[in-house]
């Protein structure tokens, strides 16, 4: 989950395929829209269909007290699980999803290398190296079957890391955030500024679901009760340009 720690101790805890949705509406309300639109669109919103298993059942982090947060986990227990992600991408929703998923599974390893993040050692950096390394051929695989080239699977896959970022800034509470390609400046709990401004509109408004913890709990079962008791909310932000 992605946990917003909240002034009153309280905590906003998104599942990953929440932040998501966000991801989505913003791919599609870019000034370069991808190509082709529709499928990068799912894409985008499909992103993190990886963790749909673990957020039904999220593991208690005991020295925090709440579930372990999306960036606790370590590259080897990450990997098995992103890759399954996009053989549930490739059966449910076709060639686009799971390409773009796969090389986002890269993205996101080569942060996790270069900023010695995803609970370093030498299983967690073997487990990732050996996902971008069989990556290579799998894209090359679902690339001839789709006819596209680089250039293109690229661009897109791009894209995807921008929106990912954006939403994932607004959904942790970062104050300021690189997006990769463009920064998220909070102007306000729920409101804030991109600069660059990368979409076709003025102003958006995103929306998606949150479940609002209490704050810390004692151990695994009270967690698991306090997420089923948990009030889901609405979670809605506007951006607009810097």
């Amino acid at each position: 989950m992605i946990l917003w720690p909240q002034t009153d101790g309280s905590v906003l805890a998104t599942p990953q395929p929440a932040h998501a949705v966000l991801a989505g509406q913003l791919m599609r309300a870019l000034a370069e829209p991808p190509v082709p639109l529709e499928p990068v669109v799912n894409a985008a919103a499909q992103h993190d269909c990886a963790w749909m298993e673990w957020e039904r059942e999220p593991e208690f982090d005991a020295a925090t007290g709440l579930p372990r947060h999306f960036n606790a986990l370590s590259g080897h227990e990450h990997v098995p699980m992103w890759e399954q992600g996009v053989r549930d991408a490739l059966a449910n929703w076709g060639l686009w999803a799971g390409l773009l998923i796969l090389r986002h599974g890269s993205h996101i390893y080569r942060l996790g290398i270069l900023g010695n993040r995803m609970a370093p050692s030498a299983e967690s950096l073997a487990a990732m190296e050996g996902y971008m390394a069989r990556e290579v051929a799998w894209s090359a695989d679902l690339m001839a079957k789709l006819g596209v080239d680089e250039a293109q699977v690229t661009a897109n896959q791009r894209k995807i890391a921008m929106v990912d970022s954006i939403a994932l800034g607004l959904c942790w509470g970062q104050e300021r955030f690189d997006c990769n390609g463009t920064t998220l400046i909070r102007r306000g709990a729920r409101v804030a500024t991109l600069d660059p401004w990368p979409l076709a509109v003025p102003r958006i408004t995103l929306e998606t679901e949150t479940i609002h913890l209490p704050g810390r709990f004692a151990d695994a079962e009270a967690m698991r009760a306090g997420i089923a008791a948990a009030p889901r909310e609405r979670l809605v932000f506007e951006l607009s340009a810097a």
